[in-house]
């Protein structure tokens, strides 16, 4: 699907703050409500994040796990970044 010029623009500010959110909490997600009746659900997981869980010998299963978990968690303090649970 092609965007007119201020779609691009907005759609590039949205790209942005969600890699600021990432790099800020580790994990950003986006969920779009599609016109088709479904709704798509976008994860934007941080360099550093996925080095630690490399570090840390976490299967894929895991760091999506651990992912989902941050992105949801917005009802406490920040906690230590990375823990794992």
């Amino acid at each position: 699907m092609k965007l007119d010029p201020e779609e691009q623009i907005i759609a590039a500010a949205l790209d942005q703050a969600e890699l600021d959110d990432a790099n800020e909490r580790g994990v950003a997600a986006r969920i779009e409500f599609r016109p088709e009746g479904y709704a798509k659900v976008t994860f934007t997981i941080s360099r550093e994040f996925v080095e630690t869980a490399s570090a840390l010998d976490w299967t894929t299963g895991e760091l999506v796990a651990e992912a989902i978990g941050i992105a949801i968690d917005h009802s406490h303090a920040p906690r230590a970044p990375f823990c794992v649970l």
